[in-house]
């Protein structure tokens, strides 16, 4: 285990033993933290989505403008990197998201008083629950005007990276979000 994996498991112990609401809270405060961190990004490039009973709904747990609402749910069966993902448990890396399809509606929604911004890099991956299965999906981007204003391209290692944080935090989102 590396550093910051270490680092992201040991901070995510001070979610346990929380009140059900705080825990949640914790969880993601702590993986958007470490997130950020990691890949250089602004909180609003990350989300994190959660896989419904049936998986067959991704919901958003983060960020909170899209967690309220009744828009903060939508199929797997969409088009949309995260269904894919969560359909395939295979991660996803697109450096030019104007050749996917995709659920661009929420990249209009504003992100902690940021202006919307469109995503035009894009990671995701799943996070496993206990059964092995999807439980959900760890998503990071960089937003902006342009492929030239947003930074670098994420690479194989990036994605690498993201997979083992998602391992290490698969099970802090179990408890925290589980049935």
């Amino acid at each position: 285990m590396h550093d910051l994996e270490q680092e992201l498991a040991f901070q995510l112990q001070t979610a346990e033993g929380k009140l059900f609401s705080e825990q949640q809270e914790e969880v993601l405060k702590v993986l958007v933290t470490t997130l950020s961190k990691a890949f250089g990004l602004n909180p609003d490039e990350v989300a994190i989505l959660l896989l419904s009973e049936d998986r067959e709904m991704l919901r958003f747990a983060y960020p909170p403008e899209l967690a309220k609402g009744g828009t903060n749910a939508f199929p797997t069966s969409f088009p949309s990197l995260a269904g894919q993902v969560a359909r395939t448990g295979a991660s996803v890396l697109v450096n030019d998201t104007r050749a996917v399809q995709r659920l661009a509606f929420y990249e209009r929604v504003p992100i902690m008083d940021t202006e919307p911004a469109a995503i035009q890099k894009l990671l995701a991956v799943a996070v496993d629950g206990p059964d092995g299965l999807p439980q959900g999906v760890i998503e990071v981007s960089r937003r902006g005007e342009n492929l030239e204003e947003v930074g670098p391209d994420f690479q194989t290692e990036d994605q690498e990276l993201l997979e083992r944080l998602a391992v290490t935090a698969a099970p802090a989102i179990a408890r925290a979000f589980g049935p």
